[in-house]
């Protein structure tokens, strides 16, 4: 898809908003916020006693277009403190994007990206967290940021989606349907134990895709088996991708039952399996156009035309390297 290709946004309501493509097809997203859904606190006195949640910049702004950088993209805007009572109360929550629908090629494309960034959409801060939609499904939650102090100063959270033009976004992304839902949790209050567990999990063909949230300690190794068995060797996650959430991707070498582990840096495990149905084995047919009739001049260049095919992983042209060809 070329950079001229923008998608529009025409704001429908406070959360709804609709998504015109150049081609005439439709998509939308929803964003909605509250600040009582999952929410526990363990108290006699009622959540709203200790906590304060607005909606901050409540729509989308802008238009959606195919670009560089994130900061051009939809965008919301949420706020979260504390009350002056609750200042001695520890407290820390998360920011959470649930997925209602999703188109087939959005869950595959690499382009389609969230990510979080402190501070409102005019004054950006700190990026907190970035990732894409890669393997998620209807009724998935994908926790963006965890273990946030809740302080009594309001702090503003802007949650972008846009499309990045470096990742060469393909046309089967047009007229397809992302409906999505924000919302901010409270994991750690007063007598309420920390969320640690895989919140995700699903296959596309053989990859498989995992995403683990911790919020008490970090998540240091990974494992996948094909047994129900705690393994015995686990893979060392860097220290420099060690994170409260950690996303897993991983090629599963035929078809069956796989095991997912996570441990922690507390030495906490959790597991989770998936069945993988089908292997993608076959190979994308690519082919070459003609040549330019145009000689070409000393140190000059003349253009090919490639197209190729994978009805299996939708493969673009923006997927492929020299060293994917043989000369």
């Amino acid at each position: 898809m070329s950079q001229k290709k923008q998608l529009f946004l025409t704001i429908i309501g406070l959360f709804l908003l609709g998504l015109i493509v150049t081609s005439g097809s439709y998509a939308f997203w929803s964003l909605t916020a509250n600040n009582t859904k999952n929410i526990t606190f363990n108290s006699a006195s009622s959540l709203a006693n200790y906590i304060e949640y607005d909606a901050g910049e409540s729509k989308f702004v802008g238009d959606f277009n195919v670009s560089s950088t994130y900061n051009t993209g939809i965008h919301s805007t949420i706020a979260l403190n504390k009350t002056d009572g609750a200042s001695s109360i520890p407290m820390k929550a998360s920011i959470n994007m649930g997925i209602n629908a999703i188109g087939t090629n959005m869950k595959i494309s690499s382009a389609l990206k969230w990510i979080v960034t402190e501070g409102t959409s005019s004054n950006i801060g700190n990026v907190l967290a970035n990732g894409n939609f890669i393997g998620a499904n209807a009724n998935d939650t994908l926790t963006l940021v965890p273990n946030i102090e809740v302080t009594t100063t309001k702090t503003y959270y802007t949650i972008w989606i846009w499309l990045d033009a470096g990742e060469n976004p393909s046309d089967a992304l047009s007229g397809e349907t992302l409906d999505t839902v924000v919302w901010t949790q409270i994991d750690q209050a007063e007598g309420v134990s920390g969320q640690y567990e895989i919140t995700r999990i699903n296959a596309n063909y053989q990859t498989i895709n995992a995403t683990v949230v911790s919020n008490e300690a970090k998540v240091t190794n990974y494992a996948v088996t094909t047994t129900n068995e705690e393994p015995s060797t686990w893979t060392s996650i860097t220290s420099a991708d060690q994170s409260y959430v950690y996303n897993l991707e991983y090629d599963a070498p035929s078809t069956g039952t796989y095991y997912v582990w996570f441990k922690n840096a507390n030495n906490e495990v959790v597991s989770r399996s998936i069945s993988v149905a089908s292997v993608d084995t076959t190979a994308p047919t690519c082919n070459f156009g003609q040549w330019s009739a145009t000689p070409i001049q000393n140190e000059g260049t003349s253009n090919i035309e490639l197209t190729c095919t994978d009805s299996e992983s939708q493969i673009t042209i923006g997927n492929l390297k020299v060293s994917d060809f043989t000369k």
